[in-house]
Formats: C-alpha cells, sequence, structure tokens
C-alpha cells in the first residue's frame, strides 16, 4: 500500500511523542531529557517517513519499483548520517537552520495572513549543536525492525 510505513504503529508512536514533547514537555519540563526524547522520536520516525514517500511516489509512478530492505536501511543510515552532521558540523546545523525555516514559513505565512500582520521573511530555526544527542542514533533501528519483513528482500 502506497505510504504504509507512515502509518505503522511505530511510525505513529514516534510522531506523537515528537508533538507531545515538542509541543508540552518542553515548555512545562525544560531540561536535556525533553531534548532527547525529540531526538529519539526523530530518528524511529525519519526512516518510515522517507519509506513512506517512496512507497507513495512507487504507487504513483509504476516505472518507481517498490522500496526494499536497501531502501530502508539507506533511508536509516541517511538519516542517522545527516543528524550527526547537523549535531557536530557547523555548516550543516546552518544550512539545517535555514532549510527548516523555509520549510516552516508557508504555515507562518498563512498565520500572518489570517491575523492581518504583514509576512515576516523566511526565519531560521533554533539548533542546539550537541554532540551528546548522537546518542539517539540507534532509535533508527526500531525504524529498520518495523517494516523488515514487510518490505521483503525486494
Amino acid at each position: 500500500m502506497a505510504g504504509e510505513s507512515l502509518l505503522h504503529p511505530v511510525a505513529l508512536a514516534a510522531l506523537a511523542l515528537l508533538l507531545l514533547n515538542d509541543h508540552v514537555l518542553k515548555q512545562r519540563f525544560p531540561g536535556w531529557w525533553t531534548g532527547k526524547l525529540s531526538d529519539l522520536a526523530g530518528m524511529a520516525l525519519f526512516p518510515l517517513l522517507l519509506m513512506g514517500l517512496h512507497e507513495a511516489a512507487a504507487g504513483a509512478w509504476t516505472a518507481l519499483p517498490p522500496p526494499g530492505r536497501r531502501a530502508l536501511v539507506g533511508y536509516a543510515i541517511g538519516t542517522a548520517l545527516a543528524f550527526a552532521a547537523i549535531k557536530c558540523w557547523a555548516p550543516a546545523a546552518h544550512g539545517y537552520r535555514y532549510a527548516m525555516g523555509a520549510v516552516r514559513w508557508p504555515l507562518g505565512a498563512l498565520s500572518s495572513m489570517m491575523e492581518g500582520r504583514p509576512l515576516a521573511g523566511v526565519a531560521r530555526v533554533s539548533l542546539v549543536q550537541d554532540p551528546s544527542d548522537l546518542v539517539a542514533l540507534p532509535f533508527t533501528l526500531p525504524a529498520v525492525a518495523a517494516r523488515w519483513r514487510a518490505v521483503g528482500a525486494r
């Protein structure tokens, strides 16, 4: 099914944890552990998000084969490498801040228009570069385990 990985319980639980943590827990209980929770949830969610997008694309374009185990492992490794670069390498962190700002801009612009405020430009997001966040890297493994059998040996 197109996008099936996005509906897997691991993906849904990781998304729920990420939203709860970022919108409730960080404000009520600020500290090092709420930062780590977002990292853990993101590591479990992002490979499944990429798989789901690949599945949806393969469902829409029959010339694109459905993703298999290689793609799943590749998305997990890519997620881990990108996260490590963002957390440990200043140029990657800088790019992330602006890229995420650009991704968030349409929602901010819509909110501004609805409230009658002038549109603001793209603002970079905040990011704490903390190499201790690399403790979250093994949490790509639940994503791989969640879909390993379902995607087969393709």
